[in-house]
C-alpha cells in the first residue's frame, strides 16, 4: 500500500486539498481521498492516468472523464465538488471494478450497453455546390425529310432554351405534319423555371403537368406551379430506409451484408452504434453485420428488412400546388387552354412505416378531393388505401376507391390493385376525354428460378365509362442461353365486349454479336392462323464517333423490310432509312443536334437534354478538353470550348491534356468538377499561371563559362538551380537585383541579375553575367 498511499498524497496535493488547509491524514476515515491511477475500461488502456475520489468501497470519477471515456452518466451523482459532480463507477450498468495495487491501475469492466449510443451513416455523401452559370442560349433541333407515294415531306421538333443564375427559359415546337395530325408550326411548351436544389423545390411558370396521386389522372396545363423535387439532389434519399443497430463492449470493426453481398465497413467505438442508411435495394432482403473485436473475436447478426420507394423517411413532405387553365389539343392548338382551376397534392412520413396522402383539385365544372396511406407491414409487403368524393356542377356526386398490395424480392415479385369509380365520379383530366377508365383490376406474380430463367404471369381488367369491357391475361417465360443469348416465349389471351376472344404464342430468340452489335428472331401467331416472323441485325453507333445500322425483315401478315445507316459525329447524328411494305417504298432522312450560345462564345454540338459547360483555358489554344476522361473537344484561339451532355444537379468531371499547354504555363489542377443546372451552362475555369523563364548567361572571373553541374543557390527563395553548357542557366519568373550563389569544389561565387526584358517573350535571354568570387571565412 506505500505506493498508493504516496500517489494518494501527490493526488491530494494536485486537487488542491492542501491548499484548502485539509491533509490526507486530517481527512475522515468516510472522506473521499484523491488518487492518480491509469484506468483500463474493457481491458483499453485511456490516454493519461486520471485523478480519482476513494472513499471506502467507492471509486468515483468526475462527469468530464465520463464523458470522455464516452460512459453514460448514472442518474444521481455520488459526489458534489468544487463545481463538479462526482459519480460512483459501480453504479454503471453490469459494471465490475477492480484495482490492480502492482500497475496502480484501475480495471474497469462495463457491458457495450453502459457507453453512449453513436449513429453513422452508411451512404452520406457531400453534396458539392453548383457552378457558376453563365448566360447561354441552344437550340435543340430534329429534322425530318421523307418521300414515298403521297409526295415528299419535311418537318421538325425544335427546343429552345436560354439559362442563367436567374433560371431557365425555354420553349418547344414542331413545324410540319406533327404525329398528332396537325399542320405547319405547332407550339407546344412555353415556360419559366426556377430550381432550389438546398430547399428541394421547384418552381414553374408557364405550361406544366400536374402532379397526380395514386388515383388521380395528370394533365397539361398553363399556369403556375411549385413543389418538391427530390431530382434536384441526386443520390437524395427519400424513403426509409433500414438501420441496423448492435453494441461492442470494446472498439470493433463492422462489416454489413445485405444478401450476402458486402455494403458497408468501417470501425466503430465502444458502445451501442446504429448504421443508416444501409444502401439496399428496394423491396425484401435481409441484412447481416460482423462486430470483429481486436481479438479477432466476432459475432453475426442477420435481420430481415422490406424496403419501400412509395413511402417518405419520417417527418419529411412532398407536396405540388398548381394553378392556371387546363391545356386542349396538346400539339394540335398551340394556344387552346380551357378553363381556370386550381390543385394540391400533399405526402408526408408519419413514421418510417406509413405515409399519408392527400390531393384536391376544384373548376368551375367540378371539385374533387380525396386522400389515402400506404404501409409497410413487416417484411409482409406494402399496403395501401385510397379513397376519393367529387361534385360537378350539375349536382351529381360520385366516389372513387383504391386498394393495393405488393411484395417484391430476391425470388418473388407480386401485385395486386383494384380501383373502382361510381358512375357519377369525375376528375379534370376527364373533362375533355370522351373515354375514361372507370374500374380496373391488375394482377402479377413473377418468379426468379436462377439458371433455369424467369417466370411472370399477369391479368388486367378494364371496364370503360362507355360500359365496354377489355381483359387481357398474359404469362411469360426467358432465360439466358450460352452467356451471349436470351431466349423468350409468351402466351397473351384478349377478350373484349362484342368481339371473340384472341390468343397469341409467341417466341423471340436474342444473340449478342459484340459489345455494340446484336441480332433477333421473333415468330408470333395468332387466332385464326395468323402468323408473322421477324428477323433484325441492329448496331448501335459509338458513343464517340462513327457508324451503325440496322436491318429488319418481316414475313407474313405484316411483311415489310427497313435499311438504316446512322452517322453520330461531334456536331450531331444523321441518319437515312428506306423501307417497303405492301408494294410501296419510302424513304427518310434525319439529322438532329444543337446549336448554342454560351460565354460569347457560338457552338454547334449533339442534341442535349440536360446541361452544358464553358471551359476556359486562358490564352491556351487548341487544348484537349475531355469530359469523363473521354475526349471531346478543343479550345478555340482564346482557349474557350463547349461541353455538352453533361449531368445536371451532379458531379461532372472536366479536365485538359497537360501536353497541350504552352512551356511556361502551369495549371493549379487539370481537372474540375462542375456541377451544372438543368440545361444551365456553368463555368469551368482552368487556373493558369505563366511564368517567365530567362536563359542567364554566367561567366567566371576569368571570362570562361559556368562549368556545367554546378549548383546555384537562390538564398531568397531556398530553392536551387543546376547551370548547363555554356554558363546557361534557366531561371523562373527572374525579379531585379535577385542574388544568386554557386558553390562547387574548390570554388564559391556570387552574381546579381539586372531588369529582365519583359518584351522579349516568355523565354528571355539575360547576361552575361560575371559571378565574383566570394572569400570563404577564416577558420
Amino acid at each position: 500500500m506505500r505506493l498508493a498511499s504516496r500517489a494518494s498524497a501527490w493526488a491530494c496535493w494536485w486537487l488542491g486539498l492542501g491548499a484548502a488547509g485539509i491533509t490526507c491524514a486530517q481527512t475522515m476515515p468516510d472522506a473521499p481521498t484523491p488518487e492518480i491511477l491509469e484506468v483500463r475500461i474493457n481491458g483499453q488502456s485511456q490516454s493519461s492516468p486520471r485523478p480519482l475520489l476513494r472513499r471506502g468501497a467507492q471509486w468515483l470519477a468526475a462527469a468530464s472523464d465520463l464523458e470522455a471515456w464516452r460512459l453514460v452518466k448514472p442518474a444521481t451523482p455520488a459526489l458534489h465538488r468544487e463545481g463538479s459532480d462526482y459519480y460512483d463507477l459501480r453504479a454503471l450498468p453490469g459494471a465490475q471494478v477492480r484495482l490492480d495495487e502492482g500497475t496502480q491501475s484501475l480495471e474497469l469492466t462495463v457491458p457495450a450497453e453502459a457507453f453512449a449510443s453513436g449513429t453513422v451513416q452508411a451512404n452520406a455523401s457531400d453534396r458539392p455546390p453548383l457552378s457558376p452559370s453563365a448566360f447561354g442560349a441552344f437550340l435543340n433541333y430534329d429534322l425530318a425529310l421523307q418521300h414515298d407515294r403521297e409526295g415528299t415531306r419535311a418537318s421538325g421538333y425544335f427546343d429552345a432554351a436560354a439559362s442563367g443564375e436567374w433560371g431557365l427559359a425555354g420553349t418547344s415546337f414542331v413545324v410540319g405534319q406533327s404525329a398528332f395530325g396537325g399542320r405547319g408550326a405547332t407550339r407546344l411548351d412555353s415556360y419559366f423555371r426556377r430550381d432550389d436544389p438546398a430547399r428541394l423545390t421547384r418552381l414553374t411558370v408557364g405550361d406544366s403537368v400536374t402532379q397526380a396521386a395514386a388515383w388521380s389522372t395528370p394533365f397539361r396545363f398553363g399556369g403556375v406551379q411549385f413543389g418538391t423535387r427530390f431530382g434536384l439532389q441526386p443520390g437524395y434519399i427519400s424513403y426509409p430506409m433500414p438501420t441496423l443497430r448492435g453494441g461492442a463492449a470494446v472498439p470493433s470493426a463492422v462489416e454489413v451484408y445485405v444478401n450476402d453481398t458486402l455494403r458497408y465497413q468501417r470501425r466503430v467505438d465502444a458502445g451501442p452504434f446504429a448504421i443508416s442508411d444501409v444502401p439496399v435495394l428496394t423491396g425484401a432482403g435481409e441484412m447481416r453485420f460482423a462486430v470483429t473485436d481486436a481479438l479477432g473475436v466476432q459475432r453475426t447478426v442477420t435481420t430481415p428488412y422490406y424496403v419501400s420507394s412509395n413511402l417518405l423517411r419520417t417527418g419529411l413532405s412532398d407536396y405540388s400546388l398548381e394553378a392556371g387553365w387546363t391545356r386542349l389539343r396538346y400539339g394540335e392548338r398551340s394556344f387552346d387552354y380551357g378553363p381556370p382551376f386550381v390543385a394540391g397534392t400533399w405526402r408526408y412520413g408519419v413514421n418510417d412505416g406509413v405515409t399519408v396522402e392527400a390531393r384536391g383539385e376544384a373548376s368551375a365544372r367540378s371539385q374533387t378531393a380525396g386522400a389515402g396511406v400506404t404501409w409497410v407491414w413487416g417484411t409482409v409487403g406494402e399496403f395501401s388505401l385510397h379513397g376519393a368524393a367529387s361534385r360537378s356542377r350539375d349536382g351529381g356526386t360520385g366516389r372513387l376507391w383504391r386498394a393495393a398490395y405488393t411484395r417484391t424480392s430476391d425470388e418473388w415479385n407480386f401485385s395486386v390493385s383494384r380501383q373502382v369509380a361510381s358512375r357519377g365520379f369525375t376528375q379534370i383530366a376527364w373533362h375533355d376525354s370522351p373515354v375514361h377508365t372507370n374500374a380496373q383490376t391488375q394482377v402479377f406474380a413473377g418468379r426468379s428460378l436462377g439458371r433455369y430463367g424467369t417466370l411472370g404471369a399477369s391479368h388486367t381488367q378494364l371496364r370503360y365509362n362507355t360500359g365496354e369491357h377489355i381483359g387481357v391475361t398474359t404469362a411469360s417465360w426467358s432465360i439466358g442461353v450460352g452467356g451471349n443469348a436470351w431466349l423468350g416465349t409468351y402466351v397473351a389471351r384478349t377478350r373484349q365486349d362484342g368481339q371473340r376472344p384472341t390468343t397469341s404464342v409467341g417466341v423471340s430468340l436474342t444473340f449478342a454479336l459484340g459489345e455494340r452489335r446484336h441480332a433477333s428472331l421473333s415468330l408470333q401467331r395468332e387466332t385464326g392462323g395468323r402468323q408473322s416472323a421477324v428477323a433484325e441485325v441492329m448496331q448501335q453507333p459509338p458513343g464517340d464517333m462513327g457508324w451503325g445500322y440496322r436491318l429488319r425483315a418481316a414475313g407474313g401478315e405484316n411483311a415489310r423490310s427497313e435499311a438504316a445507316v446512322d452517322w453520330r459525329g461531334r456536331y450531331g447524328m444523321f441518319s437515312a432509312e428506306a423501307a417497303r411494305a405492301q408494294g410501296q417504298t419510302a424513304v427518310r432522312l434525319r439529322a438532329s443536334g444543337a446549336v448554342g450560345f454560351a460565354g460569347g462564345l457560338g457552338f454547334a454540338t449533339r442534341q442535349s437534354d440536360d446541361a452544358f459547360a464553358l471551359v476556359t483555358v486562358p490564352g491556351a489554344a487548341n487544348v484537349k478538353v475531355y469530359r469523363e476522361n473521354q475526349p471531346w473537344t478543343t479550345t478555340d484561339s482564346e482557349g474557350r470550348a463547349v461541353v455538352s451532355g453533361l449531368r445536371a444537379y451532379e458531379p461532372n468531371h472536366i479536365s485538359i491534356d497537360n501536353a497541350d499547354l504552352p512551356i511556361e504555363a502551369q495549371v493549379r489542377s487539370d481537372a474540375l468538377r462542375v456541377v451544372p443546372r438543368y440545361k444551365g451552362v456553368a463555368q469551368a475555369s482552368f487556373d493558369i499561371a505563366r511564368d517567365t523563364v530567362a536563359n542567364v548567361t554566367v561567366l567566371l572571373p576569368d571570362g570562361s563559362p559556368l562549368p556545367p553541374g554546378i549548383d546555384v543557390a537562390r538564398p531568397a527563395r531556398g530553392t536551387s538551380l543546376l547551370s548547363g553548357f555554356n554558363g546557361l542557366v534557366s531561371v523562373d519568373d527572374p525579379q531585379p537585383r535577385e542574388n544568386f550563389e554557386a558553390r562547387w569544389k574548390g570554388g564559391h561565387c556570387r552574381f546579381t541579375l539586372g531588369a529582365p526584358d519583359r518584351a522579349a517573350g516568355a523565354l528571355p535571354s539575360m547576361g552575361p553575367y560575371r559571378c565574383e568570387p566570394v572569400s570563404s571565412p577564416a577558420r
